[in-house]
């Protein structure tokens, strides 16, 4: 048995927030994922006590800049960790290394029983200099356990981590601009979807109707973000056959409908 088990939880398409959490299994397998479950059928903005808003931040171009309210909900103090990450894309993945020039202050805090807290993100370095496309960064907020000092480590420890899109708007206008297409690897259908915008593309709810056939669900939910010159890789679980002679996918992009068309699947090697 792993000494820890991971589940992740996606909010509503609109929000753009993710929380997940991890516990010591020590005590049976099947008790400790009946807990997750509940857990997961709640809020992720609100679990644990704790609530961050906003749930997504663009700061301006010339803002030096942002900021995000946590708020402890909870009868008891609460201690939380702020991260600033810079998130970019690569081979159809999201990819999160430690940013060096964006900092969060404070980057720790103690926030009392129903009390708040402002963190304030700030642009060093690079960042301050101008960019044509959309700068693209997550903010990872953990949830620390407070463990009183007698109290045995044993049964399930829950950490909460919450990740939030924060965003640096480019000098050019907003713009995206998406390419779809589906290909065929390993005989999965992988749906592929290029961003040659200065701007972000948040996918959800994603459909798909073949030339004369009955539109199905590819994609429930939040499905991603594809980033400017970026772009995003998803397994899909229909047949491949299901694209062999193209048709339409649509989508929420953005909160707003939206389709593409694609050609006929092609095949990777």
């Amino acid at each position: 048995m792993r000494k820890f088990a991971r589940f992740l939880a996606r909010s509503r398409p609109n929000h753009g927030l993710t929380a997940c959490f991890r516990f010591d299994a020590r005590r049976a397998l099947a008790a400790a994922f009946s807990a997750a479950v509940l857990l997961l059928t709640t809020n992720p903005a609100s679990a644990a006590g704790l609530q961050i808003s906003p749930i997504s931040v663009t700061i301006p171009t010339k803002e030096r800049s942002g900021e995000v309210w946590l708020r402890n909900t909870s009868d008891a103090v609460l201690h939380a960790q702020v991260r600033v990450y810079n998130w970019a894309q690569a081979d159809g993945k999201d990819v999160l290394t430690p940013a060096r020039d964006m900092v969060a202050s404070p980057p720790m805090t103690q926030i009392n029983a129903n009390g708040q807290q402002l963190v304030r993100l700030v642009r060093v370095g690079n960042s301050m200099a101008p960019s044509t496309d959309e700068r693209c960064y997550r903010l990872l907020v953990d949830e620390l356990p407070i463990r009183p000092a007698n109290e045995p480590k044993i049964g399930l420890n829950f950490v909460f981590r919450y990740s939030l899109p924060v965003f640096i708007a480019g000098t050019a206008s907003p713009k995206i601009a998406l390419q779809w297409r589906v290909e065929e690897s390993d005989g999965h259908a992988w749906l592929v979807v290029h961003n040659a915008g200065t701007a972000h593309a948040q996918l959800a709810d994603i459909m798909f109707t073949p030339p004369g056939g009955k539109t199905t669900e590819a994609i429930k939910g939040l499905a991603g973000y594809v980033l400017p010159k970026g772009y995003l890789r998803l397994e899909l679980r229909q047949a491949p056959r299901l694209f062999a002679g193209g048709g339409t996918f649509s989508s929420l992009t953005n909160g707003s409908k939206a389709s593409a068309q694609i050609t006929a699947i092609s095949k990777t090697p």
